[in-house]
């Protein structure tokens, strides 16, 4: 969410009504932020009568807007064709001032004629989503989450058409879920479905791929219009990945096409094997819009050499924190590879190596004491669910809704590799060079079973998580969520001297049980139908 914070909800009675609820929890949540809030709900109004105050709101110049309405108007007769342009025209005029603006549906109705009525509010609901497709902006969808919690529906009313404090809580749910999101991620493979490497890496899931390409399909001018027609004025951030994306043919077009745009940004993984000159002198290093991992493979590398070309990133403002892959043949030697870059106040994320090594399935093969070694130098996060791989309860994902993978073609899905390609799952929200045919979610759906996110954004894009957005680099933002940061004499890591022996310990972070006493552990931290679903894999709803 943008730090400071202005927020305008833009609305009715109901609007009036849910504020307040809404900004207890903001506050709560974001207590390190700035916001303001401004309730400008007003009792009895519709589309048309916002109107009148659409431009004494546009003097405050919110950061966000949340536009609710659409009660009124069917209640008073505006038509929807009516509704549809009221509201393209406060859509407009608050993108115009560079306001991220978001629309709610409205909550389902009771009273006579209730199922008549509830056709009705369908129908502007249908309007609604309409325009947000329209306008590629962001909702809030009260009503279907409305109907997935609370049956009857008119449980959540205190009236006919004011939602009670079950009611609002929905209003509060639905809401936290878009506007604490300040951006949509885009995992572009830009060139190819499994770029190139110069380096050939053991311990890489693409090492022996024989697909390994460098293509760049179309022109840069395309995908410029393709991804504005896409996601209409969101606030894009590219995140460029999968073997040496800076390898790619068309590396500086992407960052000059990414640079045109004030609230585009750039992420990188890269293993900064490529003169970084003419990359810190663009317009993304220099307006702090640029942000990269670097990933330090010790078979390819000296730690010196590597060191010198962090420190130059770091001289131009580039903080990078240093990815190391605990492959089983670097145990011996990592605590010496840590304390080299520690010394220099870098953050070391490890990330846990996934795959077969002398004839071993890993992480799972991982011993408890190397379990044990690793833990200490990793987030919370880090060690929960990608070192120990801590099954989810509740798969609801923000993938799909707030996080994307294109491929090299335009094709878009949800966040992971873990898919095949020409799977549903890879081309599942239509394809970006095609906007028409896009089928973007409104709201957090289940991540497809039988596969596992396994990266700091997928693991933060579960809800059960409890992840604040990565903002600025990604991975320190996961990492300082997670209890890893830079203090003011080196980096804070908050595991390095935990008992990882303590039964308890053990099953907050979920551990391999080594007795009944870290069996038993695991029942009191998560309860007992938990625990069954974790050991049995069953579902006992």
């Amino acid at each position: 969410m943008e730090n400071p914070c202005k927020i305008v909800f833009f609305g009715d009675s109901i609007t009036k009504e849910y504020v307040p609820d809404f900004e207890r929890v903001i506050m709560k949540l974001y207590s390190d932020h700035k916001i303001e809030i401004i309730n400008a709900g007003e009792i009895g109004e519709t589309s048309s009568d916002a109107l009148k105050r659409l431009n004494m709101l546009l003097k405050e110049k919110p950061d966000v807007v949340v536009v609710s309405f659409g009660m009124n108007d069917w209640r008073k007769c505006v038509s929807v064709e009516e509704f549809k342009k009221n509201l393209c025209l406060i859509v407009d005029r608050f993108q115009n001032i560079g306001s991220r603006v978001i629309l709610t549906t409205i909550n389902p109705v009771k009273g006579i004629f209730s199922g008549k009525k509830n056709n009705v509010v369908c129908r502007y609901n249908a309007v609604i989503r309409l325009v947000a497709r329209q306008k590629r902006i962001k909702i809030a969808d009260v009503h279907s989450l409305w109907k997935k919690r609370i049956k009857p529906s008119s449980k959540g009313l205190r009236d006919d058409i004011h939602p009670n404090p079950k009611g609002r809580r929905i209003y509060v749910e639905s809401l936290l879920y878009i506007v604490s999101r300040e951006n949509t991620v885009i995992l572009w493979q830009y060139n190819g479905r499994e770029c190139k490497c110069n380096y050939n890496c053991p311990y890489c899931y693409y090492a022996d791929s024989p697909k390994k390409e460098n293509f760049f399909f179309g022109n840069i001018v395309q995908w410029k219009k393709s991804f504005k027609d896409a996601f209409g004025n969101q606030n894009l951030v590219f995140y460029l990945s999968f073997g040496e994306p800076m390898l790619g043919k068309a590396f500086y077009d992407v960052v000059k096409m990414i640079e045109s745009q004030p609230n585009w940004q750039l992420r990188i993984t890269t293993n900064l094997s490529q003169p970084l000159g003419r990359l810190v002198k663009t317009r993304l290093a220099k307006e702090r819009r640029l942000h990269i991992n670097a990933s330090f493979h010790p078979l390819s590398v000296s730690k010196e050499e590597f060191l010198e070309k962090a420190l130059f990133l770091r001289k131009h403002g580039i903080e990078v924190p240093i990815i190391y892959v605990m492959y089983p043949a670097f145990l011996k030697r990592f605590k010496e590879d840590f304390d080299f870059f520690n010394k220099h106040n870098f953050i070391i994320h490890v990330r846990r190596f996934k795959g077969r090594y002398n004839g071993k399935n890993y992480p799972k093969a991982y011993t408890d004491k190397e379990r044990q070694f690793i833990a200490k130098y990793c987030d919370d996060g880090t060690i929960k669910y990608m070192l120990n791989e801590k099954p989810v309860f509740n798969r609801l994902t923000y993938s799909g809704l707030h996080f994307f993978i294109v491929d090299s073609t335009g094709n878009i899905g949800y966040d992971s590799d873990c898919f095949e390609f020409h799977s549903k799952y890879r081309t599942r929200f239509g394809n970006v060079l095609q906007p028409e045919s896009l089928r973007l979610n409104f709201s957090p759906t289940s991540y497809p079973k039988g596969h596992i996110q396994g990266t700091v954004d997928g693991v933060s894009n579960y809800l059960e998580a409890k992840y604040k957005e990565l903002k600025g680099n990604n991975v320190l933002s996961f990492a300082k969520q997670g209890g890893v940061y830079h203090v003011s004499k080196g980096v804070f890591y908050k595991n390095l001297d935990k008992d990882f022996n303590d039964s308890r310990v053990r099953a907050k972070y979920f551990f391999p049980s080594r007795s009944i006493k870290d069996e038993f552990f695991k029942i009191v931290v998560y309860g007992l139908r938990k625990y069954l679903q974790y050991s049995f894999g069953r579902s006992l709803r």
